[in-house]
């Protein structure tokens, strides 16, 4: 019986030491948000007229020949992200979040499902009129006015994809081989970036990087 019982606690162990493993990315940004809650607000960012206008103001001063760099704000960034997008079908706009993250950013949004791949869609257990999906990864400069975001984890309803299915996923989406990498129409000022928690360092066509 004594065996039987430490047969037990050493699958639990196993399984609880997988599951931390498979979700070891929000295990420490839980732990990072209890440990930080001001900063751990201040990299969420949201869409809003107002940061448009916020934003759009700060490229119009990077045109000027005093700046070659000006720094975004998370919500500044989240809505030139999210101006168009294509790059993520069926999606409800105004659920959608930008985190920044070191040269990566995490977004969260819900999606139509009616707009889900129905390769996909038999994934997800259930259905929804609606499904919560979060991409996380790179995010970089392509060439003034294009970002390209890598996706290296891709989760439905908190469950997360093979990276076989995401590279699919981004095939559908663009049309086209894209090797699980989507691009982001941004502002054509936008010459380059550099992702931070803090905020996004944005150069101007021609400045530095």
């Amino acid at each position: 019986m004594r065996c039987l019982g430490r047969l037990i606690l050493l699958v639990v162990v196993v399984v609880l030491a997988g599951a931390a493993w498979l979700f070891r990315d929000d295990l420490r940004r839980w732990i990072d948000d209890r440990l930080h809650p001001g900063a751990a607000a201040s990299r969420i960012g949201h869409p809003s007229t107002e940061a448009l206008t916020a934003a759009m103001t700060k490229l119009t001063a990077l045109q000027g020949p005093r700046r070659d760099s000006v720094v975004l704000t998370a919500d500044e960034m989240a809505t030139l992200l999210t101006r168009q997008t294509s790059f993520l079908p069926g999606v409800v706009r105004d659920s959608l979040t930008v985190e920044l993250e070191d040269r990566a950013i995490r977004i969260r949004t819900v999606v139509d499902s009616a707009r889900i791949p129905a390769a996909l869609r038999a994934l997800i257990p259930g259905r929804r009129a609606y499904e919560e999906v979060t991409l996380r990864g790179p995010l970089t400069p392509v060439h003034a006015g294009l970002a390209e975001l890598e996706l290296q984890h891709v989760a439905v309803r908190g469950i997360p994809l093979p990276s076989d299915v995401i590279g699919r996923i981004a095939t559908q989406i663009t049309g086209r081989g894209s090797n699980g990498r989507l691009e982001i129409v941004l502002p054509e000022v936008v010459g380059g970036f550099r992702v931070r928690p803090e905020g996004v360092a944005v150069y101007r066509v021609g400045g530095g990087r």
